[in-house]
């Protein structure tokens, strides 16, 4: 399900207003949660739809943060970042063990208190996942995260003699999220645990290689009645290499943080249901770098349903 990870520009101008230090060198948070986004509802468990049911969930965060992270791991104060975004995921059973996936951010909105805010879409993940076993739920999906994104995307400064900020919606390479994932029921408890295991492979931006990406996570669940369903969990990221200093920080470079997210999901009709979850970072055991930190909050409205196709 998020990371917000700040990719710094090649310049480093510091300026000091109302006693407030702002960095002029940070200028993007890229969403990912879970090896996918905030959007994200079920990809990093061990099931798998049955054929032709479906789930979508259609969602809205908000975020905003001065508190940055650098690649060092020291903690800066900066001018203000904020982050809206509208985003779509859905999940639909080709059979009982294969499932499509789809997760787009349909629209970002994103800026910092000092420059003027940038629209624009993020890039799209589209893949599967595949059961590799039934009987206790264990499933390989492998999502290729499309780079349809403006991978460069610049804001005004309030002061003109500072130049533009860029401020991508997407991060401009073609990469694929592989996660191993393993679920089980904790009957007779109405409970369920998700372990998970997320390789993001990443290729080039331009002519530059970039650092390969490495989550873990653990989601548990809690049915306290029949329509309400709560839910919490961990994931930590680290990157794989020291990270590329040939690129500019724009592009995901060297993040790394430890997370938790907890929520609940209300189901209001037999099809329709709505769900809220609140993300946050931890001190450790991965420790923060190239990442904001500060609370996430998503609302999402779920449309979930069997046979969809056949209209049963």
């Amino acid at each position: 399900m998020l990371f917000f990870g700040v990719l710094q520009q090649e310049y480093h101008l510091v300026m000091r207003k109302s006693n407030k230090y702002i960095s002029l060198c940070i200028p993007l948070i890229h969403l990912s949660l879970m090896g996918g986004s905030l959007f994200t509802a079920s990809a990093q468990s061990g099931w798998t739809k049955a054929a032709d049911e479906a789930f979508f969930k259609l969602s809205y965060l908000n975020f905003q943060s001065e508190d940055y992270y650098n690649l060092s791991g020291e903690q800066m104060t900066t001018s203000q970042f904020s982050q809206q975004a509208i985003g779509l995921y859905g999940e639909y059973g080709v059979t009982d063990r294969l499932t499509v996936l789809v997760d787009w951010p349909m629209l970002k909105r994103q800026g910092f208190e000092t420059t003027e805010n940038v629209y624009g879409t993020g890039d799209l993940k589209l893949g599967v996942k595949y059961a590799l076993v039934k009987k206790i739920p264990i499933s390989l999906s492998i999502v290729p995260e499309l780079p349809i994104a403006k991978a460069n995307k610049y804001a005004q400064n309030e002061n003109p003699a500072l130049g533009n900020i860029n401020l991508p919606t997407g991060d401009g390479e073609f990469n694929v999220f592989t996660t191993l994932a393993i679920s089980s029921s904790l009957h007779p408890l109405p409970a369920y645990i998700n372990l998970y295991g997320t390789f993001n492979y990443r290729t080039k931006y331009q002519d530059i290689s970039l650092s390969n990406q490495l989550m873990e996570g653990v989601e548990v669940g809690y049915n306290p009645f029949a329509t309400l369903w709560v839910k919490a969990g961990v994931k930590l990221q680290q990157t794989l290499g020291d990270g590329s200093s040939a690129v500019s920080f724009i592009r995901g470079e060297g993040t790394e943080f430890s997370s938790l997210f907890a929520g609940a999901f209300y189901k209001f009709t037999e099809a329709w249901g709505i769900d809220l979850t609140y993300f946050g970072y931890l001190d450790g055991p991965v420790k923060s770098a190239n990442v904001y930190q500060g609370p996430v909050l998503s609302v999402g409205l779920v449309y979930d349903v069997k046979q969809l196709l056949r209209g049963d």
